[in-house]
């Protein structure tokens, strides 16, 4: 009967200590939990995983109510659920801030893709269904093609700057050769040289390229410069002093002025317009069929003015049409 005694005693004890082990209050699990979400926010999880924030917050939060009732076995239980949602929580959040500022440096550099957006908008949406392990992998993913995106930017800028140099690079000889015909130009070639110049200077290579070619090609087809002597001979004097001239198809003043029959010097070409400025309105464009006055033995005062005209005659068409009334004027009052 001792012996039965003995052993109900000690039955009774071990079931005591077994109550009183799973009464234990779960201190370290509740400071687990707390430290985790606090993590959790720390990371930014609040802003950039919402919904599993919330849910971290709410796990913590029942099994601190648990605490308080003393439902130990309960707020042990919540208190496990809590840190490991704010772990999860946490693990989203830093990939998904890592990924938005990856992306945010490719918009603000113009290489961002519609590809690294969409991966982002999936990294959100698995953390919004609680998909940790996709959430993170989106993520990453979004991370890398926005880096991916800033090196495609790179990478075609620099192809684009090679690309630009090859073409100014065959933009200078062009200009070269337009230069060298500038004063035969006409206004509107002229133009077409100085913008090219201008494209060339601020590093514009195609654009540079285009115009510079158009000017060249169209120099090129401009009649050969008859040589002038440093002495000009005067032209050999004929019978008749004043001679009519009809404008044919092709002619222009630098044209006729160079013929055997008139002066043969081009540069003489301002004579023929003195002679005929009341009929003549541009210089440089003549109407088929018109007759023209010619004075065949003009001066040496004269001869040496034309020239002196004909040489710096160059620049825009406000510049030329301001030079051609100086001249005239000063023609007339010789």
């Amino acid at each position: 009967m001792m012996k039965y005694t003995l052993l109900k005693s000690a039955g009774l004890v071990l079931a005591a200590g077994i109550v009183a082990g799973c009464a234990t209050a779960p201190t370290q699990e509740m400071s687990d939990a707390r430290q985790a979400v606090q993590a959790a926010r720390d990371a930014g999880a609040a802003a950039h995983t919402p919904d599993a924030m919330k849910n971290a917050e709410k796990e913590l939060s029942q099994a601190e109510q648990e605490l308080s009732g003393r439902n130990y076995k309960n707020a042990r239980n919540d208190a496990v659920a809590a840190k490991q949602a704010a772990i999860g929580a946490r693990n989203m959040a830093l990939a998904i801030s890592e990924a938005k500022d990856a992306i945010t440096e490719a918009d603000k550099l113009g290489a961002l893709t519609p590809a690294t957006y969409n991966e982002l908008a999936k990294a959100e949406a698995a953390s919004a269904a609680g998909n940790e392990q996709e959430a993170v992998r989106a993520a990453q993913q979004a991370k890398q093609l926005a880096r991916d995106d800033i090196q495609h930017l790179h990478e075609n800028q620099q192809r684009s700057a090679v690309e630009n140099q090859a073409w100014l690079d065959k933009t200078k000889p062009l200009l070269d050769e337009a230069q060298q015909a500038a004063p035969r130009l006409s206004s509107l070639q002229q133009e077409a040289l100085r913008r090219a110049q201008e494209a060339y200077q601020q590093g514009e290579g195609q654009k540079a390229y285009n115009l510079a070619d158009f000017v060249a090609t169209q120099a090129r087809a401009l009649p050969p410069v008859v040589p002038v002597p440093a002495v000009p001979p005067k032209p050999e004097i004929v019978q008749a002093k004043i001679q009519q001239y009809q404008v044919l198809k092709g002619d222009t003043l630098w044209r006729i002025a160079a013929k055997d029959s008139v002066y043969r010097n081009p540069l003489w070409w301002p004579l023929i317009y003195r002679s005929n400025y009341a009929q003549i309105h541009d210089p440089d464009n003549l109407n088929v069929g018109q007759t023209l006055t010619i004075e065949l033995n003009p001066d040496d005062a004269s001869v040496n003015a034309s020239v002196k005209f004909a040489k710096r005659r160059e620049g825009t068409p406000d510049v030329v049409k301001k030079m051609d009334e100086e001249y005239l004027r000063a023609a007339e009052g010789k």
